[in-house]
Parts: structure tokens; sequence; C-alpha cells
């Protein structure tokens, strides 16, 4: 017999057997959460689901997330630190780097270098990474990750108020965006040049709560209701600092590095509005 899911941290779901939560779920009424009703086709739930219907929009976080693009990020920064001397490893960027934005990157590693590092200066190299971004991803051409880019077209035909919440540059997500089919779809977007400071910082998330109830005036949009989609223990923290959920996916880090998100998924494949809306009972 299918394990109930009622409960879901030492569970497994019947229909994403992969995710792990960290979270234990409490009883639904009448506990009626039966394997076989969760096995039916999409869409196809009764009325006594919808209990479990309160996702009021969804956040995602964009490199690691969406698109498969920090290896491009990091060669573009390696473009403009080589000539400094003071390139990054793929362990370097991965265990000390990752989740920062550029301005992030390039302030840690001229501190880690005892090198100062004037504002002027920092607009120059943040400004030659974006140049050598946009020739990266031209060249060698990006591709989201599995399950993405059907994820948000679903979310679109259910109506849910979607965000992009990003410590990459406006110029770098349009760049993607132009390249990559299905993926320009946000009702608003939240990138690096928007914000003072990046990830674990919680003011990207919180602008782009601002912004979503800017955009949708008529309806209510909770922190609590809201959903986000990370890949990194920064972003986690930022989106947890803003008051919402937060779904991790393992494209980036292990589950034992995400373990302050609510729940934790291999990828988005497979994934669907349904599946996302039992994250916030």
């Amino acid at each position: 017999m299918k394990p109930s899911v009622c409960t879901r941290r030492n569970g497994s779901w019947p229909w994403a057997s992969s995710i792990r939560t960290s979270a234990r779920l409490k009883t639904m009424k009448s506990c009626a959460c039966s394997a076989a009703r969760l096995d039916s086709p999409r869409g196809a739930f009764d009325d006594g689901f919808q209990l479990m219907s309160n996702l009021a929009a969804v956040i995602f976080d964009f490199d690691g997330v969406l698109v498969d693009s920090e290896p491009f990020h990091q060669a573009a920064i390696n473009v403009v630190l080589e000539p400094l001397g003071l390139a990054l490893s793929p362990e370097e960027y991965e265990e000390h780097y990752l989740g920062f934005d550029d301005r992030g990157v390039f302030l840690h590693r001229f501190q880690q270098a005892h090198q100062p590092l004037a504002q002027d200066r920092l607009r120059q190299l943040v400004a030659s990474k974006a140049d050598a971004f946009a020739n990266v991803i031209e060249r060698r051409g990006i591709q989201p990750f599995p399950g993405a880019v059907e994820l948000l077209a679903a979310l679109k035909v259910a109506k849910i108020p979607l965000a992009l919440c990003t410590g990459a540059t406006h110029r770098d997500v349009s760049a993607i965006l132009h390249q990559v089919k299905g993926l320009d779809v946000f009702d608003t977007i939240v990138t690096a040049d928007e914000v003072a400071a990046s990830k674990p910082d919680p003011t990207c998330y919180r602008l782009a709560l601002e912004k979503l109830w800017r955009a949708q005036p008529a309806h209510t949009i909770e922190p609590s209701q809201v959903l986000a989609i990370e890949d990194s223990p920064w972003g986690i923290e930022a989106a947890k600092g803003a008051g919402l959920r937060v779904l991790a996916v393992q494209t980036s880090y292990g589950a034992p590095r995400l373990h302050k998100a609510d729940f934790t998924t291999p990828s988005l494949a497979g994934m669907t509005p349904e599946r996302l809306r039992f994250f916030m009972d």
C-alpha cells in the first residue's frame, strides 16, 4: 500500500516519490487524502481538496532554477578576473560565490585578495562582465532546466501570478529571456539593478511582493501564501526572511545544504500547479 500523504518528512508523495520535505504536514480535514485520490489525472481533484489551493503567487529565482546558467556566469566573471590574477576555480565559485550577484562576487573576491575596490571600478567590472556574459551565451547557447518551461506555462494557464527575483542584472536576464522560448512570461521581474544588497538580504523578495501587489490590486497576496523556488542557501534565506515558503531545487546543491527550505526536489521535471499547491497547506 502506498504511504499516506498525511505525512511528508519521512514519507513520500505518491506522485513525486523523490521529493523530500523539511516539515510535517498538518492533519487535513477528515484526513481524506488517500493515495488513490492523488493518483487521479491533473485537475481531477474534487471540492474536498480546495483547502490545499492556498497558492497566491510563485516567485522564481533564475540562475540555477530555470536555466543552467551558473557555468556561463563563472566563465564571464573569469574573463574579467583572469587578467587581474584573481580568476576563480569551479570549486571556489561553487563553494563561496554561487548565489551572489555580480557586485557581490567582485567585492568579495577583492576583499579576499586584500585589494581595494572603488565604486567606479566596481561598476566598470560589472559592465565588463555583462559584455562577456552576452558573448558567452550567444556563442554556446543556453538551455532551460527540464520541466521549467512546462511549469511556467501551466502556472500561466492556472492564472497564478508569477514573479522573477534574481541576483542577475537586467541585461543578463534579458539576454536569456530573448534566447530561450517560453521563459518570458513573468508578471514582474526584480533584478540586481533594483536593490542595494544581494541575497541573503530579503529586500529583493520584498520588492517582488510589492510589485505583485501593485500588479494585482484586486487580490490580497500575503507573503505566507507565496511560494519561492530557489536553488541556494542564500536564496532560501532571502525568501524566508521575506516570509515566503520555499521549495528548493537540487540543481546546485544537495539536500543537506538546502535544509532551511520547507521542501526540496531534485528537479522541476513533472512539477505542476496542483503539486505546488500541496506545499502551501
